[in-house]
């Protein structure tokens, strides 16, 4: 076939099937990608060319350059084959088949059609004819190449390549000479690609997996931007000499259209001070940055930043990222935290960072970044006036392109959950591309030690690959036991190839403490706390009915100051606070819980800051009582006087009393001693009776967290003093060695706790382990070790087995809605209608009524309501009216409500109450 005739075949089908339109020839493809990843490794940001270069390490760096635009163009030599070319399900592939049957005669045979997807079909030909057209290429360059172009829609190439090498055979039995034209397509492509003398010349990778995972990741992104039909239109009538140009034109303008240039500067770090302008006095943690030598920040670094509440933590691990960058040439970021509500406040804050360091925005990725990421931009940047700044609305428009989770990753500064960071180390979608958006970033990591065995174990694997592709990764804790610290240091060396992983971290560990990690040597500083004595006194006392504790909150304002109750379950807090309405105005109390729909939420968690934030203006007289669940506990930045809370594992303890006189401020004459009030659980026997919280908490912990605080209790208070008491109560708890005391009344009941405990925590470990990618540290090919795929489910909303989940439980979402005149209403008036200028039936929600809904929504996590949502039998009202459900609400679910707000569904009443959110009780049988 003429050079020129290879543009016959289709890569690209026109837009909606019109057959009079012209389709993108697959050699044309070929050639955008090339394009795209020669003027990304070019001009693009140069995190991508030291990602790639550094997984690849070991090459010749520039004959790798060179070699990678033609190399990439490869990974579609799958579409030049009768299972492409011959698809017939969807109308516009079989206006292509039928055009190929009619221009070349090609008869496509019952075979022509066996299911074999075009990228396993480019492995199998790199794999079969690579090495026979550049002769002395490394085996290891070979099958990191093969795996990476099997890989590039994001599923790594499965099951043997000698049987995916016999079904193409099948495929293609006959006269016509699909395997010819492969060839042909690859010496054009050569031809028109040329590297830098011979394959062989690059060498091989050191480690194998990660660069595969490295070059998956940059295909992707070549891929994704080459198959945009706006950057590269339908060219099949440009004859080849004159597109090679346009391709070239239409990938630079591409990446520059997509935001993915370079363009800025690297700001060079004189000092925390300077970085920080408007903290006149630094802390003693964030100083302690400006200590660090140049030594310590060469190559990937771990820090595990320890420190109480309000010692600066985050200012600290911004300063540190800034060094990095200065020293090493990279300053993109992407900060992680354990709820969105957590990660909406980080937004806020870098926001400004990074407005006022370049000019830049940053990017939100969490799952409801469509409803509140504007918002909280407007807000963090508006300044003293309420008109938009155009210097920061130019700068959101320039991540334009960065929309959806997985794209989000790849922006410069990023915002998200740490969920983002488990799905780089579950075996879901595009793995390969959300650790390459990560690769040679700075990643911090929040509240590291909130998180149970499960997630620990997907963290930690995650740890070792991003260690291998050069990511500096940042530690936050406040109460990070010594065993998870160092469990996370041997994760993150492991990556960097160090076998001794706990050779130099003491027994003991300071406390605050900035400790550095390199792949063979580690540095700790220990600066003094801001707050040397933070002293508090835990006092402990039974738990009464909603009535008597209500009474308590009451008492504790009536002459003025602010107190916080957290309750461990939802429904506890709803009984508290129904109490409360009749004690106190509306403007001296709050409730907060995440069974708020998302709105009311957001208002409420407003008023928590406005009358107990770092900027209330509330005098001392005003009472004001905050009634929450765990979103209390590290979701906002308040203090108050004195705070009551449910009993929790000793760590969680502390973690709320960092609420407790967090400002400096005047407090009313009766709480100037910071009191934190732990209400606990006693059965007839006068013992604690875990059994209403053990879903929550394993029984163990708050076993151990019990008896550890009495053994300093005189009259029921223990008094606490920070720093000093953190690290010897949390290993109390938490040192494997100290399990059960001997002797106690408490102790049988105790060891069974404590077989429950291991149980559990090897169970959900295993569980984990089974939806891991495999280790970034075997030196076979990564296909090798390739296991089931998986649905990601950041949200655990699927019930699927095959749904790889970043965190254990079992929820649903749901949106209250009325049914007013045959249409949906997010109110029971029907002044709040979904699209109310359109006639039902609706074919799909509008945009903006999409926005709306997830507005509303509710997660529920009762069992009984779960199952019901998830039946496939289920109800008509339980599903949404419409034929095409967009994606953003197939995990979404409507809640049908009659005039009195309630439903009930499969023996559970629900009522969306104005001031108690959404309530759940049993119904009477």
């Amino acid at each position: 076939m003429e050079t020129n005739e290879l543009r016959v075949f289709w890569g690209k089908t026109p837009k909606r099937g019109d057959p009079t339109a012209a389709y993108h020839p697959a050699i044309y493809h070929m050639l955008d990608v090339a394009f795209v990843a020669e003027a990304l490794l070019r001009d693009g940001a140069p995190r991508l060319r030291h990602a790639l270069l550094h997984a690849w390490d070991g090459c010749d760096p520039d004959a790798l350059v060179a070699w990678l635009p033609f190399l990439i163009a490869t990974h579609d030599l799958g579409k030049i084959s009768a299972a492409f070319q011959g698809q017939a399900k969807q109308e516009a592939a079989r206006q292509q088949r039928d055009r190929l049957a009619s221009e070349l005669g090609i008869v496509f045979g019952p075979d022509s059609t066996q299911p074999i997807y075009h990228a396993e079909i480019s492995a199998v030909w790199l794999h079969d004819n690579l090495r026979q057209r550049e002769p002395g290429a490394a085996r290891n360059l070979m099958w990191a190449l093969r795996d990476a172009m099997g890989g590039h829609h994001g599923r790594f190439t499965q099951g043997r390549l000698q049987e995916i090498g016999a079904r193409l055979a099948r495929s293609e039995r006959g006269s016509v000479p699909w395997a010819t034209w492969r060839h042909e397509s690859y010496t054009l492509l050569k031809t028109l690609l040329p590297g830098a003398g011979s394959l062989a010349a690059i060498g091989e990778p050191r480690s194998l997996r990660p660069a595969t995972v490295a070059l998956t990741g940059f295909i992707i992104l070549s891929d994704w931007l080459g198959s945009n039909s706006e950057y590269f239109p339908a060219s099949a009538g440009v004859r080849l000499t004159t597109y090679l140009e346009l391709s070239r034109t239409r990938a630079a303008d591409a990446i520059e259209q997509a935001g993915l240039l370079l363009t800025r500067q690297i700001r060079q770090y004189h000092g925390f001070s300077a970085l920080f302008p408007e903290i006149v006095t630094p802390h003693p943690l964030q100083r302690a940055v400006d200590m660090v030598s140049d030594d310590d920040l060469a190559g990937p670094l771990l820090a595990v930043i320890e420190a109480p509440t309000g010692e600066g933590k985050t200012e600290t691990a911004l300063a540190l990222s800034q060094r990095l960058a200065d020293s090493g040439g990279q300053d993109e970021l992407f900060f992680a935290l354990p709820t969105m509500a957590t990660g909406n406040q980080m937004f806020s804050r870098l926001s400004r960072f990074y407005f006022n360091l370049y000019g830049a925005a940053v990017r939100l990725t969490h799952s409801q970044e469509l409803l509140v990421q504007e918002d909280l931009r407007r807000a963090a940047l508006a300044g003293d006036s309420d008109e938009a700044d155009p210097a920061a609305a130019s700068a959101a428009a320039a991540l334009q392109w960065f929309a959806g989770s997985k794209k989000a990753m790849l922006a410069p500064f990023g915002v998200g959950t740490v969920d983002q960071i488990e799905l780089g180390g579950l075996n879901v979608r595009h793995y390969a591309l959300r650790l390459f958006a990560l690769a040679e970033k700075v990643v911090v990591i929040d509240e590291v030690h909130a998180y149970d065995t499960y997630m620990s174990t997907i963290i930690d694997h995650t740890l070792a690959w991003l260690a291998s592709l050069g990511v500096s990764v940042v530690l936050l804790s406040a109460t990070l036991p010594a065993s998870r610290h160092r469990a996370l240091v041997a994760s993150y060396r492991r990556g960097l190839g160090h076998d001794d992983v706990a050779s130099d971290i003491s027994a003991e560990l300071p406390y605050p403490a900035l400790s550095l990690y390199r792949a063979d040597s580690g540095r700790r500083l220990t600066p003094g706390a801001f707050r040397p004595e933070q002293r508090f006194q835990l006092r402990m006392r039974r738990q009464q009915d909603p009535a008597v504790e209500a009474q308590r909150l009451f008492e504790l304002v009536a002459e003025g100051g602010a107190v916080a109750r957290i309750c461990n379950r939802v429904d506890e807090a709803q009984a508290i606070y129904n109490e409360l309405l009749a004690m106190l105005p509306a403007e001296h109390r709050v409730l907060l819980h995440a069974r708020f729909p998302l709105e009311e939420r957001q208002r409420r968690e407003s008023t928590i800051d406005a009358f107990v934030g770092p900027k209330t203006a509330r005098t001392l007289e005003q009472p004001m009582i905050i009634v929450g669940t765990q979103v209390l506990e590290q979701s906002l930045d308040y203090d108050v006087d004195v705070m009551v809370s449910d009993f929790a594992p000793v760590d969680l303890l502390l973690q709320r009393a960092g609420r407790l006189h967090r400002h400096i401020r005047s407090r009313p004459q009766r709480h100037t001693t910071p009191i934190l009030e732990v209400v606990v659980p006693l059965g007839e026997s006068g013992l604690p009776a875990w059994k209403p919280w053990e879903r929550i908490y394993e029984p163990y912990v708050l076993w151990r967290s019990w008896a550890v605080l009495r053994e300093g209790t005189v009259d029921d208070t223990h008094e606490v003093v920070l720093p000093r008491d953190y690290r010897p109560l949390i290993e109390a708890v938490y040192t494997p060695e100290a399990r059960i005391p001997i002797g106690a009344v408490y102790s049988e009941t105790m060891a069974r706790a404590w077989e429950r405990y291991e149980r559990s925590m090897h169970e959900q470990s295993a569980q984990a382990r089974r939806q891991l990618i495999p280790d970034a540290t075997s030196r076979g090919a990564i296909t090798e070790a390739a296991s089931l795929d998986f649905i990601e489910d950041e949200e655990g909303q699927l019930a699927r087995w095959q749904a790889a989940k970043t965190r254990l439980g079992d929820r649903v979402t749901v949106v209250p809605v009325y049914r007013v005149d045959g249409a949906l209403a997010l109110d029971v008036y029907g002044t709040r209608r979904l699209d109310p200028d359109v006639p039902p039936p609706l074919d799909s929600p509008s945009a903006t009524s999409q926005k709306d809904l997830l507005a509303r929504s509710v997660p529920i996590s009762d069992p009984r309501i779960i199952a019901a949502f998830r039946d496939e039998g289920r109800a008509r009202e339980l599903r949404w009216p419409w034929g095409d459900l967009p994606l953003l609400l197939r995990s979404v679910h409507p809640l049908l409500l009659d005039r009195n707000h309630t439903a009930s569904i499969d023996g559970r009443r629900m009522r969306l109450d104005p001031e108690l959110g959404l309530v759940i009780d049993k119904e009477e049988t």
